[in-house]
């Protein structure tokens, strides 16, 4: 299959872009700092027969528009998504977050637990609202600096194998890389400093619906300690561990992933 063309819809007063494929049970795919709805080709693929499979581009990314803000919370990503949801005519969703991601759809899953079907958080991160001010600040400008020295493209060649898992494939990699390189470096920027603020303990509750976590081998970003202490505040969820692999749980053997998830979903139906 094919990646899904991309569409355009109004919400928040922004256009957001997004991808969707397949007709049914909504499945929304919310992406981190990390690419955007190109994420998800091998979600679109494996669960369009059976789900209306949606990946979204927060605002800033893809083709959506930014926040106004170069700043924006947590929350602004939560009422973004609902009113993204909203403008579709969709009132429920399973929800899928990765990274930064899985933050936004714990806020979302606090926000609006009626409207959530199932909930998975990938490789969550916790954020940088748990340290001192003056750390994330310098955390910021560090990354800033970086960013504007090397650009998104030789960002891209430092960052993702940092990111995947030691014994990556060339072409995960490769492909990696693209992705990122391809980001809005405004988008990704907005993002950072909102992630470098933001606290996923804020937002953690008790899980009363089919619900998993999901940590990697590999992964530095989202180390399995980070996740075991998520998975303790969110209590009712259940934390899997997939070997092999980085932070790039979209690229990285992706159909151990989606093994996972079609358990879940089953648990839903």
């Amino acid at each position: 299959m094919s990646l899904p063309e991309l569409k355009r819809t109004g919400a928040a007063g922004l256009s957001i872009s997004y991808r969707e494929a397949g007709e049914g049970p909504v499945l929304f795919f919310v992406h981190g700092m990390g690419c955007g709805s190109v994420n998800w080709e091998t979600q679109y693929a494996q669960f369009s027969d059976r789900y209306r499979v949606i990946g979204w581009d927060a605002p800033g990314y893809g083709e959506s528009e930014p926040f106004d803000t170069d700043l924006p919370s947590v929350a602004d990503y939560v009422m973004a998504m609902a009113a993204f949801l909203d403008s579709l005519g969709i009132e429920k969703a399973h929800l899928v977050g990765h990274s930064y991601g899985g933050i936004m759809v714990a806020g979302f899953h606090r926000a609006y637990p009626d409207k959530v079907l199932s909930l998975t958080l990938a490789q969550p991160v916790v954020g940088g609202g748990v340290v001192e001010p003056k750390a994330r600040e310098e955390g910021i400008r560090e990354r800033l600096a970086l960013v504007e020295k090397l650009g998104m493209q030789k960002y891209a060649e430092h960052h993702v194998p940092q990111s995947c898992a030691p014994n990556a494939d060339a072409a995960v990699l490769a492909k990696g890389i693209a992705l990122t390189a391809a980001i809005p470096q405004r988008g990704y920027l907005n993002q950072f400093r909102s992630l470098r603020h933001a606290n996923i303990f804020e937002w953690t509750t008790r899980v009363r619906i089919p619900a998993m976590i999901v940590s990697g081998e590999h992964d530095s970003t989202a180390a399995t300690s980070m996740v075991e202490d998520i998975a303790k505040a969110m209590r009712g969820i259940r934390h899997e561990r997939i070997a092999d692999i980085g932070h790039m749980i979209y690229l990285e053997y992706p159909e151990r992933f989606n093994a996972l998830l079609e358990g879940l979903l089953a648990e839903a139906a």
